[in-house]
């Protein structure tokens, strides 16, 4: 079933911008273990929004 998007879905500009945001925040240290499971995340949110094929203007094969 195809990815319907709503409001709800950021799409990946947003979500890479929220990711780098939230790097440059925490610039010159390593990441704690509780900011490395939010990274994650984002960067998982993110590979998931790419995908969605109504964000590439063609439907999945």
């Amino acid at each position: 079933m195809p990815a319907i998007p709503t409001a709800q879905q950021p799409c990946p500009e947003e979500i890479n911008r929220r990711i780098r945001d939230f790097l440059t925040a925490r610039r010159g240290r390593a990441l704690t273990l509780t900011e490395r499971r939010v990274y994650e995340r984002l960067r998982s949110d993110w590979l998931a929004a790419r995908r969605l094929p109504w964000r590439r203007g063609r439907a999945e094969r």
